[in-house]
């Protein structure tokens, strides 16, 4: 009897325990969907001792029930579960914090169209997203592409805060200021003892004021502050230049601008033979606007060059003669600007306009009148080139006898020729002023690129 009763106890003892089974855990996630930036309380729903949480963006933390912040993205929370006994059990949930980034310009000009861009969180291509203006209005739309992102184009007419909106949720605002449209000129022709007059207009008016000061040399002659026009009358009893100066004071919300511009009294109608103080006036500022033109009171035949480059550039007749039209395209210029920016320093031929630009460090330093191929039969080759030789004085080719010739491919040249008529005539080379010529082999060198377009 005693001896089966210690044989009972030995298999007892000797009976592994059953195996302790891993937590059984879930996760509540309060909200598990918002918009960024989003605070959701997990709670871990089961019974463990221990509760590890790591949220996905690289934050981590322990406890039955935790809180965290997400940024917009989409973001998977893993939990991490331990018994008393040690053993772990892991579940995951996802939640989804949704955003909307824009970016756009700090500055802009009323009226001009920007874009603003952004990217809408998580990533999914055509969302809606509508870009909405200061007084609380619709701008523009567009859609996402897959990455997310988008480009929202508009015209900027009011200063303020801009947001995008979507189904995601709202930007955060980009404040614009505005700079107004300065419309500033002179009317009337200019000519001696006849009406002239200055005007200036702010779009939109409430932009604010406008400052403008009238000059005559040294002196001036007006100063004057207006709420968003002016008209000021000049004297035009003597010939003279009028430099004004115009400047925008602008409301809250807006940006500053002014506008310089020249004005001068002249003569009614200047053709070559002509002389005097007028004669002199043009071919200075023909000077200061980098055309070829040379100094003196006579309207003589390199005058008449620069007349013609004047009017090619700005696409007026080509007559020759400086009357009203003239002065006033020439009291507000256009100032050309070179095609290509490289290298620096070359030569552009503009055969639409029949005019040379020598181009230095960027910027137009000279402009030329020049006669490109207007035989039949004959070509001006288009392209890019380089000057690869030169001859100093005349030189005769099958084109004809060539005076300082910069030879650019072939046989075709910029060189001097006592005829340069204000339209196409050459037998294909690049025709300019004889007078022109040794001022364009002195300045250019070998290796110069030339483009002709």
């Amino acid at each position: 009897m005693r001896r089966g009763l210690v044989a009972v106890l030995a298999v007892l003892i000797f009976v592994p325990a059953a195996a302790a089974a891993p937590p059984v855990i879930s996760i509540q996630a309060t909200p598990a969907s918002g918009a960024a930036p989003l605070q959701v309380t997990f709670t871990a729903v089961g019974d463990a001792a221990l509760y590890h949480w790591e949220f996905g963006d690289g934050a981590a933390a322990d406890g039955k029930t935790v809180e965290h912040t997400y940024a917009a993205g989409r973001w998977t929370v893993t939990l991490t579960a331990s018994s008393a006994a040690g053993e772990r059990a892991t579940v995951s949930a996802v939640v989804t914090a949704s955003g909307v980034t824009l970016s756009g310009p700090s500055i802009a000009r009323y009226d001009r169209r920007v874009r603003f861009r952004g990217v809408v969180l998580p990533a999914e291509s055509g969302v809606p997203v509508t870009l909405v203006g200061p007084g609380g209005g619709k701008i523009a739309a567009a859609k996402t592409r897959g990455d997310g992102s988008y480009v929202v184009a508009a015209r900027v007419r009011l200063p303020g805060a801009y947001q995008a909106s979507s189904t995601r949720g709202g930007s955060a605002p980009v404040t614009v200021r505005v700079v107004p449209k300065l419309i500033a000129r002179f009317s009337g022709s200019g000519t001696r003892g006849s009406a002239f007059a200055f005007t200036a207009r702010l779009i939109p008016a409430r932009a604010g004021t406008l400052a403008v000061k009238v000059s005559r040399g040294a002196t001036v002659v007006v100063e004057r502050t207006a709420a968003n026009s002016v008209r000021i009358a000049l004297d035009t009893r003597r010939l003279t230049t009028y430099v004004v100066r115009v400047e925008v004071l602008p409301a809250d919300g807006y940006a500053a601008t002014a506008r310089r511009l020249r004005a001068s009294v002249v003569l009614p109608r200047l053709a070559l033979g002509s002389r005097g103080a007028s004669v002199a006036q043009v071919g200075r500022r023909l000077r200061q606007l980098h055309y070829a033109a040379p100094v003196g009171g006579v309207f003589d035949g390199r005058l008449l060059d620069a007349v013609y480059a004047f009017q090619k550039v700005h696409r007026l007749p080509r007559t020759g003669l400086v009357e009203a039209r003239f002065w006033q395209t020439l009291a507000n210029p256009r100032l050309p600007l070179p095609r290509f920016a490289r290298p620096s320093s070359h030569l552009e031929v503009n055969k639409p306009l029949q005019v040379l630009y020598v181009v230095r460090n960027g910027n137009v330093a000279l402009i030329v009148p020049i006669s490109t191929a207007g035989v039949a039969g004959a070509f001006t080759p288009v392209g890019r080139f380089a000057v690869y030789r030169k001859v100093a004085g005349f030189d005769p080719s099958p084109l004809g006898t060539l005076y300082d010739p910069l030879y650019f491919t072939g046989g075709y040249a910029i060189h001097g020729n006592p005829s340069v008529p204000p339209y196409p005539a050459s037998h294909g080379c690049v025709r300019v002023p004889m007078w022109v010529a040794p001022q364009l082999y002195r300045t250019v060198p070998y290796g110069e690129t030339v483009y002709v377009y």
